[in-house]
């Protein structure tokens, strides 16, 4: 009897150092490592998507290039948060441009700062009108629902709906309205999506952890600063335990990145590279001991 070990990539959110995430599409192609499953969480909902449709790193890197030069970009609204500060995390950049720039009201009687139809554009310039049934791999997306505060993952259906929901940020975006449901951002409950590849049946996690690490901050203006900072430590901790389930863990270099810097696409892409091919070594030495395993319980 044998199997064939099945590798689930996990990519994580993080804005525009998500980029890092086709780096490493293209260096897992390049060497030969199978993705049979992938799963994402928020700018990692879409690489994933496109990926899963195509199973080619060029086409991923082809759509987010168009994106970046096409009208619809401008339109996002992004390019509103692009002064701040590298260090910010998106819940608490979306907190403080409601502070500093938003009339206290107006914030009080909107769900969101931008309106959902500026993700929807921005997703349906990038991804294809398909469902996931239609993939050529197994693909998860993770939302968070909003009321019940559940890790939501997507298997069946609209891969677009699916993914407008994975990265609508709190505040920033309204909640996604699906299968009566209120959405939000997978980051939320999984900042990388390691528990839905696992799931879907992988034996192998890869995960891709392109958040912000934890810099030591010595001064806080106000209370504010204190309860994100408080938030941002919580943030991290539960990242790092999640992060403890997956077999491999590529981290590329790009937390100082603020999340909204999607114009530097070529470092981020070459950084993503990097990472992977540095980890090469640790992915086959797991994919060798999981096939011993097997082979031991089972013959081959």
């Amino acid at each position: 009897m044998s199997k064939k070990i099945k590798v689930g990539l996990a990519l994580g959110g993080g804005g525009a150092r998500g980029l890092a995430h086709i780096g490493v599409l293209k260096a897992l192609e390049a060497n030969g490592i199978p993705i049979d499953i992938i799963a994402g969480t928020s700018i990692g909902a879409i690489a994933g998507a496109i990926y899963s449709v195509h199973l080619n790193a060029s086409v991923v890197e082809e759509r987010a290039l168009a994106f970046l030069q096409a009208p619809v970009f401008h339109q996002s609204g992004i390019e509103l948060f692009q002064k701040k500060k590298a260090g910010e995390n998106f819940f608490g950049q979306v907190a403080k441009y409601v502070k500093e720039r938003i009339v206290i009201n107006l914030a009080h009687s909107r769900p969101s700062l931008v309106g959902g139809w500026r993700v929807t554009r921005a997703v349906n310039f990038m991804i294809d009108d398909k469902t996931f049934e239609s993939c050529r791999i197994p693909f998860g997306c993770v939302a968070t629902d909003l009321i019940t505060g559940e890790e939501v993952i997507f298997r069946r259906g609209s891969l677009r709906k699916a993914v407008a929901a994975s990265m609508s940020i709190p505040g920033f975006l309204p909640p996604v309205q699906y299968d009566g449901r209120f959405l939000v951002d997978g980051a939320v409950v999984a900042p990388v999506p390691i528990n839905a590849c696992k799931l879907l049946g992988a034996d192998v996690v890869i995960a891709v952890d392109v958040s912000q690490p934890i810099n030591e901050v010595k001064t806080f203006e106000n209370v504010v600063d204190i309860i994100f900072r408080s938030n941002s430590i919580l943030s991290h901790q539960y990242k790092q335990m999640l992060l403890d389930y997956a077999d491999v863990v590529i981290q590329p270099n790009v937390g100082e990145v603020h999340w909204s810097e999607f114009r530097n696409v070529k470092p981020m892409v070459a950084e993503g590279e990097r990472a992977t091919e540095h980890m090469l070594p640790k992915i086959r030495q797991m994919l060798e001991h999981k096939r011993s395993i097997w082979r031991r319980l089972f013959g081959s």
